[in-house]
């Protein structure tokens, strides 16, 4: 028996040309797939096939082949690959490769990063509170319109010293009465750092930002290089405002006129300052001092400051540089006064207590607990590890189900408000001090970097 399916077995010797033939040949010739949208195409039309892979035998369907199709044939061609770019299902127009454009290539300034924050501040054992803490979410905007979180402690020094000799009735500004006035400010420069600080900071930042050029997305270096600038500035500038301290107890701009302003205005007055700043996916902390800010990240505690304390070796060279002497009494103290290096105010101890900030910059990640600020008073008795553990188990246990990870675009708005959770983290830690303890005034910020529910 002789098969006749397809012509293959009954085909004649010599060419042939006839209109069957070249019927055939156009129906067995390879088609480019053309994408049409779904959603303008009739509902009976078949779904189109997908692209082969390379080095794939595809069987031609009926319905890629035009009119006269369906002879039966078995025959697998081999196809030559077709790439085929899907813009969108409801583009009716051919696809295109479209450039990246900077809206694409800058999308991280889109993304949503998380930002949750509690404070506490406590006197501890001490009869004086000289430490205070100021949390400022949305201080302000960087150059691309991210907005700039700002969260420092402030541990004081000096201040009570100066009030043990004139501990009289609280004195008031001219024209205040008494009755009406207020309680009296925080008797230490840190007071001052906290109202004036985060302003200054603002105002170097907007002349960052205005100066900085965003037009080249890659230029990250001169960004960094923008935000050192401003914070250096800052810090510059709120080492003047120490000599604002005024004995009476208050800190204000500009200085006090009160009887006492001129006794032993700003000699010895100072304080420690700790700044961080959230801004995109970057974490930028600022130093001055023994205050710390520890990073829990994936369980692991990462240290972003490091403490300006006398004995360290590069602090004591540079200290004996400047004509300065390390004396132990109680511990390491620069002329055996203060014990640390660096601070903000301090007249009398210049130069060999500077105001310079160490700085670092950090990449956020999706495995970022929380970040922990505070003074002295926490660091002496609680370890980074333990500190970073006991934050961050407050936080988890604050909050059972588990919102979209950090970085997402449906994280939620930044809340103007401490939340309950950090609070309640922070309160724990300043409390774990306290039972171990702790001799110092304790000021604590948590700052949870993860989307809860």
């Amino acid at each position: 028996m002789v098969m006749a399916s397809a012509g293959v077995n009954n085909m004649p010797e010599g060419p042939i040309d006839s209109d069957e033939c070249r019927l055939r040949r156009r129906r067995l010739e390879p088609r480019r797939y053309v994408h049409a949208a779904s959603a303008s195409s009739s509902s009976s039309a078949p779904a189109p096939a997908p692209a082969p892979e390379e080095g794939e035998a595809v069987q031609p369907s009926s319905s890629a082949s035009s009119e006269g199709s369906g002879t039966g044939s078995e025959e697998r061609l081999q196809l030559p690959q077709v790439q085929v770019q899907v813009q969108g299902e409801a583009s009716g127009a051919a696809p295109q490769l479209l450039p990246p454009s900077k809206a694409n290539s800058n999308s991280k300034v889109q993304v949503q990063w998380p930002v949750a924050f509690g404070s506490v501040a406590l006197a501890g054992r001490l009869r004086e509170m000289e430490d205070t803490v100021s949390v400022r979410p949305s201080l302000c905007a960087w150059a691309d319109g991210s907005p700039m979180h700002f969260f420092a402690v402030f541990d004081g020094h000096g201040g009570p010293h100066l009030l043990s000799a004139s501990r009289g009735p609280p004195c008031h500004p001219p024209g205040h009465s008494p009755a009406a006035s207020n309680p009296p400010p925080p008797r230490h420069a840190a007071a001052l750092c906290r109202e004036q600080m985060h302003t200054i900071l603002a105002e170097e930042l907007a002349g960052a930002a205005a100066a900085f050029n965003n037009d080249d997305d890659d230029d990250r270096q001169s960004e960094i290089v923008a935000w050192r600038g401003a914070l250096w500035r800052s810090f510059a500038r709120a080492d003047g405002l120490a000599g604002l301290a005024c004995a009476c107890g208050r800190g204000s701009v500009p200085s006090c006129s009160c009887p006492l302003s001129g006794a032993h205005k700003g000699a010895i007055v100072g304080s420690t300052a700790v700044v961080a700043l959230l801004v995109r996916d970057r974490l930028i902390v600022a130093n001055c001092g023994d205050s710390r800010a520890v990073l829990s990240r994936a369980g692991v505690a990462v240290p972003l400051s490091h403490d300006h304390k006398p004995d360290r070796p590069d602090e004591m060279a540079r200290i004996k540089a400047a004509g300065g002497k390390v004396i132990f009494i109680n511990g390491a103290r620069v002329r055996g006064i203060l014990a640390m290096s660096r601070a903000l105010g301090h007249k009398v101890l210049k130069p060999e207590v500077i105001c310079e900030p160490e700085i670092s910059i950090t990449e956020r990640s999706e495995d970022d607990d929380c970040l922990i600020l505070a003074s002295d008073g926490l660091w002496d008795v609680i370890s980074n590890k333990v500190a970073c553990d006991v934050a961050r188990q407050c936080l988890e246990d604050g909050s059972p189900t588990r919102a979209p990870a950090a970085g997402a675009p449906t994280a939620p708005a930044i809340s103007q408000e401490e939340e309950p959770r950090c609070f309640r983290a922070a309160a724990l830690l300043a409390r774990l001090a306290l039972g171990r303890e702790s001799s110092d005034n304790i000021s604590v910020v948590v700052v949870d970097l993860k989307a809860r529910g």
